[in-house]
């Protein structure tokens, strides 16, 4: 029931994001353009900006709640690959979050100075790398924990992959970023993944052999 819990609560969390940045958050997002626009949009909109990426933190939250539950639910803990699997799923949430942050509070102050053009520069160059380098540490984890769950006996192996494509999709991030394309893609097969869990009246029992 946990792992229910949490693909659901994941699932929402994803949708609500990713919905508020399409229609909210999409001029502060144009990286890759003229700066006056999204200049002055962030300075007015400061607390847009910020709360949608608060919403991004739920979302990441969720997701680390979800891989976990599924590792302590499905994959033995005692396995040095679980080990590292479970410091992949820190590693790559503590460097999103940094990106996240150094963005999400960075960049308003940068657009009110005089000097915008030099500083929001920087605080995209240095948040846009460190998001890449944990998006793709996240998608590879994600990938391959989809991997080993496929080849568990428990679940059935094609429920992984919408699992298999959101990892695959995320991890040439620090490539493509702030192009992001590959990460709609990512967030969609997430989401389709949660759902497909979530609407689970009842999962497989793991180890029950053990019980």
């Amino acid at each position: 029931m946990k792992i229910i819990f949490a693909a659901g609560f994941s699932a929402l969390a994803v949708l609500v994001a990713g919905l508020f940045s399409a229609l909210m958050m999409r001029p502060g997002l144009h990286v890759m353009g003229v700066l006056l626009p999204r200049q002055v949009w962030l300075v007015e909109h400061a607390w847009i900006w910020r709360l949608g990426w608060w919403l991004w933190l739920l979302a990441l939250f969720s997701w680390m709640l979800l891989l976990v539950a599924l590792i302590w639910g499905y994959i033995p803990a005692h396995r040095i690959a679980t080990m590292l699997q479970s410091g992949l799923i820190l590693l790559a949430a503590a460097l999103t979050i940094a990106g996240v942050a150094f963005w999400m509070q960075g960049l308003p102050w940068a657009a009110n100075q005089q000097n915008a053009y030099e500083l929001v520069l920087l605080v995209d160059t240095l948040a846009l790398g460190l998001m890449g380098a944990g998006l793709f540490m996240g998608g590879a984890v994600t990938l391959w924990l989809a991997v080993d769950l496929m080849r568990q006996p428990t679940l059935p192996g094609w429920w992984m992959a919408p699992a298999v494509v959101a990892g695959l999709s995320a991890l040439p991030s620090p490539f493509l970023l702030p192009r992001g394309a590959h990460l709609i893609l990512a967030g969609v097969a997430w989401l389709f993944w949660c759902l497909l869990l979530a609407t689970r009246r009842q999962l497989p029992s793991a180890f029950s052999e053990w019980r």
